[in-house]
């Protein structure tokens, strides 16, 4: 399993649009066989602080989301919403186990 957290700075008056679209991109991007959590988070501290939660079959898994056009329509709709280009990251799950 693959998986990768995002961090995603709004600025304040696309709060409400950026949560509309991004709402449609964790939906459809459930439909994809490849993933397998695609979790969306609000930070409560700070207002406009967003999380992605992605977990994905293996690394072609994310390659395929990348090139879907739920995607592509969501990567060009939020980044002119952005206050700075969106920070992912690649993490290795520890625990729980893998049974594989």
């Amino acid at each position: 399993m693959e998986v990768r957290v995002v961090i995603i700075c709004v600025k304040p008056e696309y709060y409400d649009q950026f949560e509309e679209i991004t709402a449609k991109n964790h939906e459809a991007s459930l439909e994809e066989p490849g993933v397998l959590r695609f979790d969306v988070l609000k930070d409560e501290q700070n207002p406009g602080v967003y999380a992605l939660y992605e977990m994905y079959r293996d690394s072609g898994a994310i390659l395929a989301h990348k090139e879907s056009r739920h995607y592509k329509e969501w990567r060009d709709q939020a980044e002119p919403m952005m206050a700075h280009p969106r920070h992912g990251m690649d993490f290795t799950i520890l625990y729980p186990k893998s049974e594989s």
